[in-house]
């Protein structure tokens, strides 16, 4: 066991040391840019292509830059080891890149962390040179991944939300007024239309919601979720509006929804994409479409779909529904009780 761990160790150091020659960083930063601007394009195939163009510089330009200060920090670490503040500077760096990969909001992230942590003490107490150093290249490296991972996951929102905001030319209203009585029933005078949150349910305005809560082709009007943090969490149901003017149909719902399910995709956030038909009983619902798919983020099967319904002003609200799929039901408890109790008139 000693033996392989030495093996690992003098190969690993005898790349880095052939790897930090004078030219060698160059040759790094165009070695990453080769396999990286692929593989953006790939990841991001589905967008028209000045938002493609976009998003590959703004990764890139991340990436080439942690690659390079990468670089620097390793050569200055080879050269004068234990060195406090770089061991300090890398350690906060790579707690930072957890952090912002949402590593340690489990539990399993939290434990890597601490034993990280005491490998790291153990390495500094007894001054392995070799291990401290293939340490701070590892931290350094991951650091690197992580965080332009994130830069491209972060653009890739922002493109998502600037690709549907406005698209119809919308003027759009201020939708944060909402009335609301001790009996949990929702009035919004601007777009006629209310109902009755459910219990176990969280009700968010406008002003409240992420960008990536936003987006969607229409003005967002709200939204209810099965949490009081986390506006992703379903069951939950997103409002968003379109006015009369407009004359939004089916056809441009199934279109733009369908546009969605393709950047979620993309993302990595759900597959297996599977159209299914069901009969909505609410008389009201101008038109209905489902699709299951495989969340890969919470490692199951779900729902997710568009209800399309008319406002006694003649607007179209597009309530787009994601939750848990639910044997013989058409919609889950919750859902069922917010459809059922929509209304078109102020019964507040």
């Amino acid at each position: 066991m000693k033996q392989t761990l030495s093996k690992i160790k003098n190969h690993a150091s005898g790349f880095f040391n052939k790897f930090l020659a004078p030219k060698t960083p160059r040759n790094l930063l165009i070695l990453y840019a080769i396999i990286a601007i692929p593989f953006f394009i790939y990841h991001e195939s589905h967008l028209p292509w000045h938002y493609i163009f976009v998003l590959c510089l703004v990764s890139l330009v991340v990436g080439l830059l942690i690659t390079y200060g990468s670089l620097y920090v390793i050569h200055r670490y080879w050269a004068e080891t234990f060195h406090p503040f770089i061991e300090l500077g890398v350690v906060v760096l790579f707690i930072f890149a957890l952090w912002l990969a949402e590593v340690l909001v489990f539990e399993a992230g939290a434990v890597f962390l601490v034993i990280f942590v005491a490998i790291a003490f153990l390495i500094r107490v007894l001054h392995l040179e070799e291990y401290a150093r293939l340490l701070i290249a590892a931290c350094l490296i991951a650091s690197n991944a992580l965080i332009a991972f994130k830069a491209l996951q972060g653009a890739e929102k922002l493109s998502a939300y600037l690709l549907f905001k406005n698209k119809y030319q919308i003027e759009e209203k201020d939708m944060n007024g909402w009335e609301v009585t001790d009996n949990n029933q929702y009035w919004n005078q601007e777009l006629q239309f209310g109902f009755t949150l459910p219990e176990g349910f969280y009700f968010f305005k406008p002003e409240d919601l992420t960008m990536e809560n936003k987006t969607g082709a229409g003005q967002i009007a709200g939204l209810l979720a099965f949490s009081d943090h986390d506006a992703n969490r379903y069951p939950f149901v997103r409002i968003f509006y379109f006015p009369d003017y407009l004359g939004f149909q089916e056809n441009q719902a199934v279109s733009e929804f369908s546009e969605y399910l393709k950047i979620e995709v993309s993302k990595g956030d759900i597959e297996d994409i599977q159209e299914i038909q069901q009969k909505e009983l609410e008389p009201f619902i101008i038109t209905s479409k489902f699709w299951t798919f495989y969340d890969l983020l919470r490692p199951r099967y779900a729902k997710t779909g568009f209800v399309l319904v008319e406002t006694s002003n003649h607007d179209k609200l597009l309530l787009h529904i994601t939750e848990n799929l639910e044997k013989g039901e058409i919609h889950e408890q919750g859902i069922r009780e917010f459809l059922a109790s929509i209304r078109f008139g102020n019964r507040l």
